[in-house]
């Protein structure tokens, strides 16, 4: 937060025409309380301030609109209920197995098909299994609802819900 507000001073104060005592006035109004929490007064003082010693602060880039960089994560609590809150992202690129595992589509499957081979159209067509730690990661941004099996009529993903080769996902079968 404060250095968004330096930065935002700084393109300021540089963007103003080369007035000298103007800029030296605004940079001992921003600077002069920051560098006193930030820095030892004796190391930096805010009288010394110029443009050219300002580039030495290194402060670090922001995104391109100068806006911190996106990060997809779960609303831990809502406003309203104070329930955690399921990522839409997650729904619309995964579907989750009944045994636990997530599959996905290949990335760039749709885009440039005249430049790829038909096997390789083959296997773009094909879903991936996601790894246990991004399923274990997909299982926290969604709900307990999302995580239990889901019946739909002619799912064509219903030969891949059972598991049974497996020792910790085989279907338990009665002995009559």
């Amino acid at each position: 937060m404060l250095r968004t507000l330096l930065t935002g001073a700084l393109r300021g104060v540089c963007r103003v025409p080369p007035v000298a005592s103007l800029v030296h006035q605004t940079q001992r109004a921003c600077f002069g309380q920051l560098m006193t929490t930030v820095q030892k007064p004796s190391l930096l003082s805010a009288h010394t301030l110029t443009p050219a010693s300002l580039k030495l602060l290194q402060l670090p880039a922001l995104g391109a609109a100068g806006s911190p960089p996106h990060v997809r994560s779960v609303t831990k609590f809502s406003l309203i209920k104070g329930k955690r809150k399921t990522v839409k992202a997650v729904l619309k690129r995964f579907k989750r197995l009944d045994w636990g595992a997530w599959i996905r589509t290949h990335s760039g499957r749709q885009k440039k098909l005249f430049k790829k081979s038909n096997a390789l159209r083959r296997r773009l067509r094909q879903h991936v299994f996601t790894n246990a730690s991004q399923s274990w990661l997909l299982d926290k941004m969604v709900t307990n609802f999302w995580r239990r099996p889901k019946h739909y009529v002619d799912d064509p993903y219903a030969p891949y819900h059972k598991r049974d080769e497996y020792f910790a996902t085989k279907s338990k079968q009665f002995k009559v």
